[in-house]
Formats: C-alpha cells, sequence, structure tokens
C-alpha cells in the first residue's frame, strides 16, 4: 500500500511539474515578451573567405547596422549637411583588428595574441525624420577586406557610434584558412543579386548572417572543393525544410531540388570587394582557366515559408554532402504575434469561438501548428502564393491596436476600440466629440455600421456604447 501511494505521489508531482513547464513556457511567451524582442536593434557581422592561390586567400569583414541601433544627433546650426532637409545625423566607425592564432577560451587567459593588423571603416548618416532614425528597414553597411595567407586568426570590431570617443567590441571570431587542395567541403555564399559578364561574375552580399529575406528570392554562390578531392561531372541542390519541433535534424524529403552539369560550373580568381553603405558588399571574381570552381543557383525563395532551410549540395556518386548550410528566413516586418505559436494562435480568440480555439491549441507543437496552418490556408486569398495578405493584415491590425489603444491596465487588442479594430479594420473616418458635461465620445463610420465609444477616464480609455 505504502509502495502504491508513493507511486501515486511521484506521478502527480510529475504531472504537475510538467503542467508547471507548459506555463512557465506559455507564461514566457507573452504579447509584451514578443515586443520586447522584435523591437531589439539589430546588426550583423559576417566575413567571406575567397582562394586566390592554394595558400592565400582574399578575406572581407562586411557588417550592417540597423538605423535603431544609431545614436542619432540632431543637427547643428554651423553645419554642413549634405541637403537642407536633413536634420538629424549618426557618425559610425568601425575599426577592424586580426589577430595571430585562435581566440583565447577564456577572457581571463593570460595569453596576449598578436595583433597582425587594424583597419577601419567610417561613414556619417543623415536623414530627414525623426522617425527615420527608429527605422529597421533602413541600415547602414559596410566592409573591410585584406588578403590573408594560410593559418590560424581571429578578428573582432570595434564600433564607435554617435560622438563618443568609446567603442564597443564584438566578440571575438576565429578564422582559420587551410591549403585549399586539401578542403574536401565546399563555401555556400548567399547573395542577393549576381550579376555575370563575359570574363567578370560579381555578387552581393545578402548581409543578414544567416538569414534571408521572407518573399524574396536570392541567389548561392558555392565555392566547390578542388578536382582532386571532388571530380564530379553533375551536381544536385536540395533544400530541406527543418522539423518544426526544432534541433538540427530536416525533414527526410527535399521540398525543392536543382540539378546541375558540368557545362555550369564556372572557374574564376577573386579580384576586388566594392560596394557603399545603400548597395551593400560586391564581391568581384574574373572568369578564369586557372581559377578555382564555382556554381551558381537562383533560389525562388518568394514560393517558400517563413521557416528555417538547410542547403545541401551532392555531387554524382557521392553520399558525403559537397556542401551544406542552414538557413533562416526573416520576414523583417513580421507581426509581433507571429513570432510564437502559443500567442499566434491564443491571438485567433477575436475571431473564432472558444470551442475551435482549444480544438488548434491541442496535441504536440507540430500538431498545433499543423492545424494552424490550415486554419488559415482555407482563408488566403491567394492560395496560389505562399504569402497570406489576410494572416498578415490580422496580426498587423493587432499590433495597430496594441500600440494605439493601449492604456495603463488594458493591452490595446484587449480594449473595445482594439477588438473593433481587430475585426473591422480601419473606419473610414473618425469624429471625436466633446461635449459639455458628458464623457468625450467617438464616433467610426464604416460602410455598414456605425460604432460609438466614450471615454471612461481621461487616460485613453474608451468603451463601446453603440453598434448599429
Amino acid at each position: 500500500m505504502k509502495k502504491l501511494l508513493a507511486v501515486l505521489i511521484s506521478l502527480v508531482l510529475f504531472a504537475l511539474t510538467a503542467i508547471d513547464a507548459d506555463a512557465q513556457r506559455r507564461s514566457a511567451n507573452t504579447y509584451e515578451t514578443l515586443l520586447q524582442r522584435s523591437e531589439q536593434p539589430s546588426s550583423y557581422i559576417d566575413h567571406i573567405v575567397l582562394p586566390q592561390g592554394d595558400d592565400s586567400y582574399k578575406v572581407a569583414v562586411f557588417f550592417r547596422l540597423d538605423y535603431d541601433f544609431l545614436p542619432f544627433l540632431r543637427k547643428r546650426a554651423n553645419m554642413n549637411a549634405p541637403s537642407s532637409e536633413y536634420e538629424y545625423f549618426a557618425p559610425v566607425r568601425m575599426g577592424l583588428e586580426v589577430f595571430e592564432g585562435r581566440a583565447p577560451e577564456s577572457r581571463r587567459s593570460r595569453q596576449s595574441p598578436r595583433s597582425l593588423f587594424r583597419d577601419s571603416w567610417s561613414d556619417t548618416v543623415w536623414v530627414e525624420t525623426f522617425e527615420q532614425t527608429q527605422s529597421k528597414f533602413d541600415h547602414v553597411q559596410g566592409h573591410i577586406s585584406r588578403d590573408l595567407s594560410k593559418g590560424d586568426y581571429h578578428y573582432n570590431l570595434q564600433l564607435g557610434r554617435g560622438e563618443s570617443t568609446r567603442e564597443v567590441s564584438s566578440r571575438p571570431r576565429n578564422l582559420t584558412l587551410s591549403e585549399f587542395s586539401e578542403a574536401d567541403q565546399g563555401q555556400i555564399m548567399i547573395a542577393s543579386t549576381v550579376e555575370e559578364q563575359d570574363n567578370r561574375f560579381s555578387f552581393t552580399l545578402m548581409n543578414y548572417g544567416n538569414s534571408v529575406l521572407y518573399g524574396q528570392d536570392y541567389e548561392l554562390v558555392i565555392l566547390l572543393p578542388k578536382e582532386e578531392k571532388l571530380d564530379a561531372e553533375n551536381f544536385i541542390l536540395n533544400i530541406y525544410r527543418m522539423r518544426s519541433s526544432g534541433g538540427s535534424e530536416p525533414e527526410s524529403s527535399p521540398m525543392f531540388t536543382l540539378e546541375a552539369g558540368s557545362d555550369q560550373i564556372f572557374r574564376a580568381l577573386p579580384d576586388s570587394f566594392t560596394g557603399d553603405r545603400s548597395s551593400g558588399t560586391t564581391a568581384n571574381l574574373n572568369k578564369s582557366d586557372d581559377g578555382f570552381r564555382y556554381l551558381h543557383f537562383s533560389i525562388p525563395n518568394a514560393e517558400f515559408e517563413n521557416t528555417r532551410f538547410k542547403v545541401e549540395l551532392k555531387g554524382e556518386g557521392r553520399d558525403k554532402p559537397v556542401a551544406e548550410r542552414v538557413i533562416n528566413s526573416q520576414w523583417i516586418d513580421m507581426p509581433v504575434s507571429l513570432y510564437n505559436l502559443d500567442v499566434a494562435i491564443e491571438m485567433l480568440k477575436f475571431i473564432v469561438s472558444d470551442s475551435e480555439l482549444r480544438r488548434i491549441n491541442s496535441g504536440s507543437t507540430s500538431e498545433q501548428e499543423r492545424k494552424f496552418r490550415e486554419f488559415w490556408a482555407e482563408r488566403d486569398p491567394t492560395p496560389e502564393t505562399e504569402f497570406n495578405e489576410l494572416m498578415d493584415e490580422y496580426y498587423t491590425r493587432i499590433d495597430f491596436a496594441y500600440r494605439n489603444f493601449s492604456s495603463l491596465q488594458t493591452p490595446g487588442y484587449e480594449t473595445d476600440q482594439g477588438r473593433a479594430y481587430i475585426i473591422y479594420g480601419p473606419p473610414l473616418s473618425v469624429d471625436r466629440r466633446l461635449e459639455r458635461n458628458r464623457p468625450t465620445r467617438e464616433i467610426w463610420e464604416y460602410p455598414n455600421r456605425t460604432l460609438i465609444f466614450e471615454a471612461t477616464t481621461g487616460f485613453g480609455d474608451f468603451r463601446l456604447v453603440s453598434d448599429s
């Protein structure tokens, strides 16, 4: 009896622990926490390595800083701006330092790595309005390039922002350059555009780290190993969707496949890196019979969903991939709720019944995701495309409601005005009436209804008093 009681107690404690863990998972992903995460300023740092000999390389460290990452200053009277319309400016300085050997594993290490060289880049960003200084869609970008021989290195970037002399250092990044003839793995590079001429091949780097932009096509430029390591004539590029449950394993079958024969391989040597803060960093290659082998693929990403993918290049008759890379899809202006499945499902409460909400929310994470996708697929106004305009509009309305109708006590999407906006969208007109000895009223006119809201406090709280 005591053993049975102990077992029952253990099962109850296990169940309570599981419930508590699930509750913690859900509470950690509220709309407000997702909003804070989405509003974090973005910056990207990456490098590209192109062989120009068996033991020499052309290396570029490139970076991208969104405007909301930069501290803008108000233009002073004695300043000469590029245009009289500019009102704000942000000086930006980036220093690159490359060290010999790999980075120390601990900051407490007594090793003093030898600095091989320093270089710098600078620019001044000018904008017209304060809203532009907060933009996630505008950015400044640049690069610093150098020739390096084989060996182990590490580097970091020092960012100077505004008029402060204080610099912020990035974490050290290791860089190992081996003899290219020994490499049996290729290198996959993501590009936004490619330009090919008779003796020239140029590609502009995407510059979003391991991400591509959701809904936008992109290019892959793949550096192949030498023939001694890879003698395949034909290649297959597979793109797999990563499992929704997370982890590093892709789904078993590719969702997209391209083939390439030996006639699509071109040989080239790196010439230079060019670009400016608006166009980005472009790698320029000169085609040469003595050059290294490359393949180029155009990827129709506008047809793909917003998720993670694994890109894998295989050579004919070879089981091991020639090159592989995990790529994330980044939806820059994605509505906040869509950052987390739990929150996205919860926010359906404004348009579905409680029973339907429970149905979608039941089961494993993969089952919830499937039902969520099916729900919106049934309502997709353009089912022939991947992008669901109705889903985007719905969750964008939730963001608008939060920003415009929140009070000290209530998030905007829970207010009467917020709910009305989510369900009916923006009104044709809004008439605010301030009447003596009566609460403030707002009248929202729609084509087939009129909503009247009445203020309950002096802090922007309105309740619906009439729907006709």
